[in-house]
């Protein structure tokens, strides 16, 4: 069974269906991905859970074929519509291009015009697609459970160790002493009491001031 490593954040999301242009471009993202059946498969499943637009690209880097879904079949799209986002209604504010830079077509980044904020997730393979994704977003832990049950993954909450370890830590497993030097002078301890009462005797006597607080008394220990 594969395992995926999480990252657990309790954001809210906006849950909505594909659509040829989101409603709101802060709560929207735009899914560029290559026409692969286990690619758009993740890319449908989290536009059910997301507002989102899809495009979808194939052949040579040169000269791909894109495709638009506009809810109901995919629609084809020029190059040039796409760079200039003349298909979009409302710009999403968020570009995520799915595939390393020997499958993306170098063309389809160029989008700066109208959408400064974009990612790219190189690897495919299903669990690392759904952990790169789910972050970005960020996914809900019910996304995260949905999602699991949805590729058989395994869920892992990579906080849990470091939770457990801070529950677990305590002054004392360092001995308890601070990285400074200890200060030579405390306010109510003016002298060490360790010694025995032969090295007392030969042990000269420091006497260090003690500095007295408004109401308060010192008694001279005789």
């Amino acid at each position: 069974m594969k395992r995926m490593k999480i990252w657990l954040a309790a954001m809210a999301a906006a849950v909505a269906a594909t659509t040829w242009a989101a409603d709101t471009a802060k709560d929207s993202i735009l899914i560029v991905a290559p026409a692969r059946v286990n690619v758009m498969q993740v890319a449908f499943d989290v536009a059910n859970r997301y507002s989102t637009v899809m495009v979808s690209y194939q052949g040579k880097a040169e000269s791909p074929k894109l495709h638009a879904w506009n809810g109901m079949e995919w629609l084809p799209l020029s190059l040039a519509d796409f760079q200039s986002g003349a298909f979009l209604v409302t710009y999403p504010e968020r570009v995520v291009f799915l595939g390393d830079d020997g499958l993306l077509p170098a063309s389809l980044k160029e989008v700066g015009s109208w959408c400064g904020q974009t990612v790219q997730f190189g690897d495919l393979e299903t669990a690392s697609l759904v952990n790169a994704i789910g972050r970005y977003l960020p996914f809900t832990p019910a996304d995260w459970r949905w999602f699991a049950g949805r590729y058989n993954l395994t869920l892992e909450n990579q906080n849990a160790a470091a939770a457990e370890a801070a529950r677990r830590s305590s002054w004392y497993d360092e001995g308890g002493k601070p990285e400074d030097p200890a200060p030579g002078f405390f306010k109510y301890f003016t002298r060490s009491r360790r010694s025995t009462r032969a090295n007392a005797k030969s042990a000269p006597v420091v006497v260090q001031p003690v500095e007295v607080a408004p109401g308060e008394t010192v008694t001279e220990t005789p």
